[in-house]
């Protein structure tokens, strides 16, 4: 629910082999006020959206038009009514995705999600930015089978809870 009493929702619309980010904003009875997209000529996917404390939105999930490998992390922030105010993709060569993004404490954000490591296995992918959507740091978590993260939390000490699946540790 966003600060005014309507809705926010985040996701994907496709067309043919490719997708683009999709924002929809409606008010409190559902109908929509605005609707907008973001990507390029890939595939485009938001798995999360917040408001930010401006007003704004910010959407995170992957993207294969842009970065630096075959699929990265991409966070993409708006304005009150959906106009994009900048993008940033995070990631290496092998393929990487957000599946959770949150605001922190200190005005960044976090997102995270899975990094395909080096062996094909997954492994959670945890990246931390300033307000403006640069890298301050990332980690990657995982033993010697598949990790993914899908829900983030931070704690009241600034660290973080993931919620995640392992194929790695366990019964």
């Amino acid at each position: 629910q966003t600060s005014d009493g309507g809705y926010v929702l985040g996701g994907y619309i496709s067309e043919n082999e490719n997708s683009d980010m999709y924002l929809v904003k409606t008010d409190a009875d559902g109908n929509e006020e605005w609707s907008k997209t973001f990507g390029g000529s890939g595939r485009d996917i938001a798995r999360s959206v917040i408001q930010t404390s401006d007003g704004g939105y910010v959407l995170g999930g992957y993207t294969s038009s842009f970065g630096n490998g075959s699929v990265d992390m991409y966070l993409v922030k708006t304005d009150a009514n959906g106009n994009e105010e900048w993008s940033e993709t995070y990631g290496g060569p092998n393929p990487d995705g957000a599946y959770s993004a949150i605001l922190t404490s200190d005005g960044g954000y976090a997102l995270v999600g899975l990094s395909r490591n080096g062996t094909g296995d997954d492994d959670i992918y945890l990246v931390k930015t300033d307000a403006d959507g640069n890298e301050e740091w990332s980690k990657t978590f995982g033993g010697a089978s598949d990790e993914s993260a899908y829900s983030i939390l931070q704690t009241s000490d600034g660290g973080y809870v993931l919620g995640e699946y392992t194929a790695s540790f366990g019964n």
